[in-house]
């Protein structure tokens, strides 16, 4: 049987920008995964205006769509939900045209809690070598012993970076060492010139991935669509079965951190177990939400 992928988080609203002040129409269809109507939705639409908003509510009918206009010279903002299915959130429409979208509510099917751990921010994942590599444990949310915590590998990562030289500065070489120090002072911490050139220095650097068994595998999608559609549900309920690819792949990035591409996801099938024909039988998968973003100057990676 395949895994319930669920991800779980608060009610969102919509926001629709708007340029001056006219009547504008709003008609959505509202529809569950599998491109079903969703009558009987909840729907509340304000046309936002820099003195108030004109609000509309009101609720989806058999054929699961609702209408309405108004006039906005700042926003318009939609909220859809029903009891039984994942609210959604439709964002970046045109600013000066009437908008007909269909918006995707999931249903909620027999939620499973899942590991959820998140990479962001000063949560980055620091490689603990370079040039080698190495395995994460999806489950422990962290390198593998003796580099960390994990036990089993699901997927391996190796890095390797190069340092290009200091980037420029109206600043003197002794200014910039100077203010680096003072930096550190704050944490206590002792200055060294690898700690300078690692703030202060331009970076190539790329990631490898790679599986330690046969059947593991990651593959990708990308979600390019007129509307940008947003719910607490955000990937299908069930894991695809085919289409996981083991070949390794490779990230690079020049002189810096680009930033991470929202629309990318990747599902991931680990710990592979078959039967005496060859079958899975059994196997881990789990999804990555975003690209990964590499710090070629920290040395690390961060992902969701």
């Amino acid at each position: 049987m395949r895994p319930a992928l669920l991800l779980l988080s608060c009610c969102a609203v919509l926001f629709v920008g708007c340029q001056g002040v006219g009547s504008h129409s709003v008609k959505m269809r509202v529809v569950d995964e599998t491109g079903t109507s969703v009558p009987g939705a909840d729907v509340e639409v304000l046309f936002v205006n820099s003195g108030g908003s004109d609000v509309r509510k009101g609720r989806t009918g058999g054929d699961g769509q609702y209408t309405a206009r108004g006039s906005a010279n700042d926003s318009v903002m939609l909220r859809a939900e029903k009891a039984g299915y994942y609210p959604a959130q439709v964002d970046n429409f045109s600013r000066d045209a009437d908008h007909d979208v269909e918006v995707v509510m999931p249903r909620i099917v027999n939620p499973i809690p899942l590991y959820v751990w998140s990479g962001l921010s000063g949560n980055s994942v620091i490689f603990p070598i370079h040039n080698q590599w190495v395995g994460f444990d999806f489950e422990a949310a962290d390198w593998v012993a003796p580099h960390g915590k994990g036990r089993t590998a699901d997927f391996l990562m190796r890095f390797r970076n190069e340092f290009k030289g200091l980037r420029p500065s109206d600043m003197t070489l002794e200014e910039r060492i100077q203010a680096h120090k003072r930096l550190l002072a704050f944490s206590k911490e002792e200055w060294t010139e690898d700690k300078f050139r690692i703030r202060a220095g331009k970076w190539d650097g790329y990631m490898e991935i790679s599986f330690p068994n046969s059947g593991d595998g990651m593959m990708e999608e990308k979600h390019s669509v007129q509307y940008h559609a947003v719910s607490p549900m955000r990937v299908p309920h069930l894991a695809p079965e085919e289409g996981y690819e083991s070949s390794p792949k490779r990230y690079e990035v020049r002189h810096g951190r680009p930033a991470r591409e929202k629309e990318t996801m990747f599902f991931f099938r680990t710990r592979v177990k078959r039967d005496l024909q060859g079958r899975i039988v059994s196997a881990n998968y789990a999804r990555i939400v975003g690209d990964f973003e590499i710090n070629a100057n920290r040395g690390a990676v961060v992902f969701t």
